[in-house]
């Protein structure tokens, strides 16, 4: 079970981390669609609601294998 636990709780944290890189890029993405928003009204950006919604699925997903690699027995 130690090898499962530890394993869990990697793979969460990197999916973790993961979503967090995402979050950057995503703030970025925003960012760079308000800027052409308010320069250029007809010219449209990318639409980040996917990748929002991608990021928190990341996060949800990372952080219950995190918290089950923690709280499984460490025998």
């Amino acid at each position: 079970m130690q090898i499962l636990s530890r394993a869990l709780f990697l793979i969460g944290l990197i999916v973790v981390i993961a979503s967090l890189v995402y979050l950057g890029m995503n703030a970025i993405s925003i960012n760079q669609l308000h800027a052409v928003a308010y320069a250029n009204k007809s010219n449209e950006g990318p639409n980040p609601v996917n990748n929002i919604m991608i990021m928190t699925g990341l996060s949800i997903v990372g952080s219950f294998l995190a918290g089950l690699g923690l709280s499984m027995p460490k025998r």
